[in-house]
């Protein structure tokens, strides 16, 4: 499976990376072992995925959140936002579809 970053996941993802020192491992790990199946179906072939920060004392349920497109015909993952839940507890959807229309923009564009 690949796994597709665009500049507007990296800003979003970097702004953590400052307080997560290890974020780039477990997200690379959670992704890869992504499992449309088990993984949480927001609709549209849009997942959120619990990711576990090996940084924080909280397991998957106090960790990471992250929302990703799921692109079938070519079995690739988009990440398209990432957050702490400490800090989010949830995004809603109309900002959510925002998010992920942005990040399909630049994906189109190349």
């Amino acid at each position: 499976m690949k796994i597709l970053f665009t500049k507007y996941f990296i800003t979003h993802y970097a702004r953590l990376e400052k307080k997560l020192p290890n974020l780039k491992e477990d997200l690379l790990k959670a992704l890869k072992a992504f499992d449309e199946k088990t993984a949480v179906s927001m609709g549209s072939s849009v997942y959120k995925i619990r990711i576990k920060s090996s940084d924080l004392n909280k397991g998957k349920s106090g960790g990471l959140r992250c929302y990703i497109y799921f692109f079938r015909q070519t079995e690739s993952l988009v990440p398209f936002c990432i957050y702490l839940k400490s800090e989010d507890e949830d995004i809603p959807r109309d900002i959510l579809k925002i998010h992920m229309q942005l990040c399909i923009k630049k994906i189109l564009k190349k």
